[in-house]
């Protein structure tokens, strides 16, 4: 038996033909909607595979960015903490700087006339008024020497060791000290009261012109403060007319809890007799 063959030519005119009649029939019609619509769920699943797969790539970077990012935000928070820690060192260090620079400029300008020292001990014993630093002896310290500050008096020598000496401070009651106010000359002498921070003026008449914020320095009679350096500000004055002077308080400039240095001041020889005694001393410590 045999078999007529179409050739490819009448093959393609009828599917031409087949495919116009459809699309003539689909836009007359809604023959093939129902059709379309499965068509329509069948291709969901596949063009949803196929955005997926298309953004895998996309995510893929998107998470790789994400983990850099994440590690330069790590870094940059340690970075931004040490150079938060390097910023109040250097703040310190320029702070103290500052300080000594401070401390220094309120000395005499002679060259062997001061020396820095610090403080190594602070009592806390209210009673006895004393830091001890560390200089003595063989840095030629001697006794009864000024020790200031840059704020202003701390007090003066009043026990020297080979490498350490006992400041004794204003506030304490054996201390006594000529001073100047600073708004009109007044001339007196402060005294400890055995408070820290504080002293007093007991030599002052009940005519005095002394007032509440009046500030005072050295006057530099004595020969043992040079004239000028703050010593502190009038706090309170009472009058009382059954007693012969003023009852004068004071503040003193120099709080020694929150400082560190001294200043030690050479505006004298130190007496023969004090320097035979230390020189006993040293040898008696050797």
């Amino acid at each position: 038996m045999s078999r007529t063959l179409i050739s490819p030519f009448y093959q393609f005119c009828l599917l031409l033909v087949l495919s116009l009649g459809l699309l003539i029939l689909d836009n007359k019609t809604e023959l093939f909607q129902p059709v379309k619509t499965i068509g329509t769920i069948i291709r969901q699943p596949f063009e949803l595979i196929v955005r997926i797969q298309s953004r895998i790539p996309m995510v893929a970077e998107l998470a790789q960015e994400k983990s850099t990012l994440q590690e330069q935000i790590t870094n940059l928070e340690q970075e931004n903490m040490t150079l938060r820690v390097q910023i109040h060192q250097y703040e310190a260090i320029k702070e103290e700087n500052e300080r000594l620079a401070r401390l220094l400029a309120t000395s005499i300008k002679k060259r062997g006339e001061l020396l820095l020292a610090n403080i190594v001990v602070k009592k806390d014993d209210p009673y006895n008024h004393q830091v001890i630093i560390d200089q003595g002896f063989e840095a030629g310290v001697y006794m009864g020497q000024p020790a200031v500050s840059d704020a202003g008096v701390i007090g003066q020598i009043t026990e020297v060791g080979f490498q350490r000496s006992v400041v004794m401070l204003l506030s304490h009651v054996s201390q006594g000290l000529p001073v100047e106010v600073v708004r009109n000359g007044l001339l007196t002498i402060g005294v400890g009261t055995g408070i820290p921070g504080q002293i007093r003026l007991p030599y002052l008449e009940l005519e005095a012109d002394i007032r509440v914020g009046d500030s005072l320095i050295t006057s530099g009679m004595g020969d043992r403060f040079v004239a000028g350096y703050p010593v502190g500000t009038v706090i309170e004055v009472l009058k009382d007319t059954t007693r012969p002077f003023l009852q004068v308080s004071v503040e003193t400039a120099v709080n020694v809890r929150y400082n560190k240095n001294v200043l030690l001041l050479w505006t004298s020889e130190p007496d023969q007799s004090q320097q035979l005694e230390q020189d006993e001393s040293f040898r008696g410590e050797r």
